[in-house]
């Protein structure tokens, strides 16, 4: 088999051709089963995310409202409040039970104590079978809730958290001062096993749960019914737990006594706190791969067969043009050449087509007819030869240093000529700049030669001749041109001195070669180094598209996750919440769904601006009301309206000429970047004044926010950049919002600037075309209609990076 690929030029061919298709069916096949597995990893773990940041939001409603609710009202009933008051309240506090007893809460421990923490009275649920209600006693829920700490959840005096009691059982403690006369003179807690309310969420989210004590991070607690089993935790989990990541997730494979033992999962674990306001630990969620995973098997099998498939049509393709258009052909040319070989240079070779094989066996017969004359000429000509072999590897030598940049390539040029002009030559390479020869480069670099005008026909050669001159004390001078598509763009120099012999003819000639050759050469490490430019570019024009879906798939998922996971929790609670945690929730997904639909309209605004026609209708524009509308839909996607104050000192009466839509997208883009990066802090001014120097309205939008470093600046405009597009990024956005700005502004014929430092904040600088305050001012109806104008853009360049200011 090896021997018959070795002797034959079609089964090579049919290898070479099998072999590429099987390379590229296999690479796609590869690729698409790999991006799959990831994207099930990926999917696995936001699902996992969403389960337990939901059941982290159900815990502290479910368990921690009601609990607290029902403490403290237990707390305020003046019988209890008397009792713990009085004399002897260890007997008077159970006797005052035991004639009305307490509320009972499902799964849940009630504990009273006196006002120095020890307990006095305790009664689990009857559904606990837990006799270890004094255990439960331990709480630092209670000496809290003595200390006047405030409930995170209810914000309200008391305390609430998960802690663990005796190094082994976590739990979930709500404890609320019972008081007189303004002194607290006792505690009413309940404490509840997490170990039940997982067991209640593992049947709510069909998952196992789990849960990592902050004091104990390398031991995970899991339930199995009423029994806490326990287990290393998983080395990705602490890891994914050290970034502070929350929820912090990881995939794995679950270890013995999980309920999916040796199955991989995705384990997502969210942050939860103590009664003392500490991190108490994590709980978690484990959902298996294997419920993400699709017909693996199936994709397989059908990669086989389209791979198979494949092979198959391209063997018959390759044997039928190997045998039509190259076998016979070649089979021909065989027999004529091993006629030629054996001495025979009568029989010609049959010519039977004029395509690349039939001009090489017109070829083959022009070479019979030619080989015995080439053979007498051989021996004289390799005497010339071995002299000119020499002397032409110093040209090679030289050439070999294109892509080492244009002043390596000229030293090494003119280094080779002097060593062909002899010992003692000096050698120069000029070029032509606007009809004059200027030199580059020089060896040694302290000859003569730097000053070709002293030789007073050296500026002949640019007519494309070569040149030769002597001059007492100078020297001789050989000049040749260099030739780039039949134009001199420079010339070669050497120059021998007085006592040494002037370059002979061979010399000139070998000269010549090289002189044309580094032209060739020179334009090659030009073009070398813009291609290079240019790669280096598009490279990173490819990171900001991956960046910008990386974002995109970022930003969008955000409000889906909030709408999807807040509709859910409305389903499942809508019988159990009050109208005002039901109307938080909608406004909630309100806000979710105002931010997604912003996403979506910056991406297909900036689609349709992004051509090189625009659709514009510009009328005169009272810009206090175009900037009040801006703000106005800002502060509509954030609940609450705006995190920091925005001022507004624009004087009524100017006017701009702007297309009130395209005028108000811009307002919005550059407020909502300077509140946004302000971080919650200062105040964010709008100001408008009239711009003497250019006759139209200058526009500042002013924040005290982070600022932009002077590297990011130039590059703020282009399209899907961010200063930060790590996945991991603090401030979210598509990018899109500056290059937006810039765009509509030169529609507009108005200029945009940037003011900034880093850390101080920034200052966005519009100068706007203004108009008569008469316009804003025309009635409404046909003839007050703005005109619509279609504005002739350029298109942007792939990667262009506008100048700071932008105009």
């Amino acid at each position: 088999m090896l021997s018959w690929l070795r002797r034959s030029f079609a089964a090579k061919l049919l290898a070479a051709g099998l072999s590429l298709a099987l390379v590229v069916v296999g690479g796609v096949s590869g690729y698409l089963l790999v991006s799959r597995n990831g994207q099930t990893r990926v999917g696995a773990l936001s699902n996992s995310d969403n389960r337990v940041l939901t059941m982290r939001a159900a815990l502290q409603r479910f368990v921690g409202e009601q609990s607290f609710a029902t403490a403290r009202a237990l707390a305020g009933q003046l019988p209890l409040g008397i009792t713990l008051s009085g004399g002897a309240p260890g007997v008077t506090v159970p006797t005052l039970f035991s004639q009305s007893p307490p509320v009972d809460l499902s799964g849940e421990t009630l504990i009273i104590a006196d006002r120095s923490g020890m307990a006095l009275y305790t009664r689990p649920a009857a559904d606990l079978h837990d006799s270890g209600a004094v255990h439960y006693a331990q709480s630092k829920a209670l000496m809290a809730a003595l200390a006047g700490s405030e409930c995170p959840v209810t914000h309200e005096p008391g305390a609430c958290g998960v802690e663990l009691l005796g190094g082994r059982t976590p739990v979930y403690s709500v404890a609320v001062p019972v008081t007189v006369a303004g002194e607290a003179v006792g505690v009413v807690a309940y404490v509840a096993p997490l170990g039940v309310q997982l067991n209640r969420f593992s049947a709510l989210f069909q998952f196992p749960t789990a849960f990592i004590p902050a004091g104990s991070m390398g031991t995970e607690i899991r339930q199995r019914g009423a029994t806490n089993v326990t287990s290393a935790t998983p080395s990705d989990v602490l890891r994914s737990i050290g970034q502070h990541q929350d929820p912090a997730h990881a995939t794995y494979v679950a270890p013995a006594g999980a309920v999916n033992a040796g199955r991989v999962v995705a384990g997502s674990y969210a942050a939860v706190a103590s009664p003392d306001g500490r991190t108490a630990g994590y709980i978690g969620i484990e959902v298996p791969l294997s419920i993400f995973v699709g017909d693996q098997q199936t994709d397989e099998l059908t990669v086989v067969v389209i791979t198979l498939f494949a092979l198959l049509i391209v063997a018959i393709l390759v044997i039928l043009f190997v045998e039509v258009f190259v076998r016979r052909p070649i089979h021909r040319l065989e027999r004529g050449v091993a006629r030629i070989a054996d001495g025979d240079y009568t029989s010609a070779v049959d010519v039977r087509s004029r395509d690349e094989l039939g001009r090489l066996a017109i070829s083959v017969n022009r070479m019979r007819d030619n080989i015995r004359a080439y053979t007498t000429e051989i021996q004289g000509a390799r005497a010339r030869l071995d002299s000119a072999v020499e002397r032409v590897s110093g040209v090679s030598r030289a050439l070999t240093t294109t892509t080492g940049g244009m002043e390596a390539l000229h030293a090494a040029v003119v280094r080779t000529a002097a060593d062909i002009a002899g010992e003692g030559a000096v050698a120069a390479l000029a070029v032509e700049e606007a009809g004059v020869l200027v030199v580059k480069a020089v060896h040694p670099e302290s000859s003569p030669l730097t000053d070709l005008s002293r030789w007073k026909t050296a500026r002949q050669v640019l007519r494309g001749t070569p040149v030769r001159e002597s001059v007492t004390g100078l020297g001789s001078l050989l000049a040749v041109p260099m030739f780039y598509q039949d134009r001199v763009v420079g010339a070669l120099a050497v120059a021998s001195p007085d006592h040494a012999a002037a370059a002979a003819e061979d010399e000139q000639r070998v000269l010549a070669v090289l002189a044309n050759n580094a032209a060739i050469a020179m334009e090659n490490a030009r073009l070398f180094e813009q291609e290079r430019d240019t790669v280096r570019r598009l490279r990173q024009l490819d990171a900001m598209k991956t960046d910008f879906l990386s974002t995109v798939q970022h930003e969008l998922r955000t409000p889906l996750t909030a709408i999807l996971g807040l509709s859910d929790l409305i389903d499942m609670c809508w019988g159990m919440w009050d109208d005002g945690p039901k109307l938080e929730a909608v406004r909630d997904i309100q806000v979710a769904a105002r931010n997604l639909y912003d996403i979506v309209e910056t991406i297909i605004d900036f689609s349709a601006v992004d051509g090189e026609t625009i659709d514009i209708s510009p009328t005169g524009l009272r810009l206090f009301d175009a900037v009040e509308q801006g703000i106005v839909a800002v502060g509509e996607r954030y609940k609450g309206g705006l995190p920091i104050p925005v001022d507004v000192d624009v004087s009524h009466d100017l006017v701009i000429h702007a297309d009130p839509a395209r005028f108000e997208q811009v307002v919005r883009a550059l407020v909502d970047n300077a509140v946004k990066f302000s971080d919650g802090k200062g105040r964010v001014m709008v100001r408008g004044s009239r711009d003497e120097a250019s006759g139209g309205v200058r526009i500042e939008v002013i924040d005290h926010g982070i600022g932009i470093s002077e590297d990011d600046l130039p590059r703020i405009f282009d399209r899907f950049y961010q200063v930060d597009n790590t996945a991991t990024r603090r401030y979210g956005g598509t990018g899109m919002g500056l290059a937006l700005v810039k765009r509509l502004v030169q529609v507009h014929g108005a200029r945009v600037s940037v003011e900034t430092t880093l850390g101080a904040g920034t200052r966005m600088i519009l100068v706007w075309p203004s108009t008569s305050a008469g316009q804003a001012e025309a009635p409404a109806g046909d003839d007050a209609a703005p005109e619509a104008v279609t504005a002739l853009v350029e298109a942007p360049q792939e990667g262009e990076r506008p100048a700071v200011p932008v105009q």
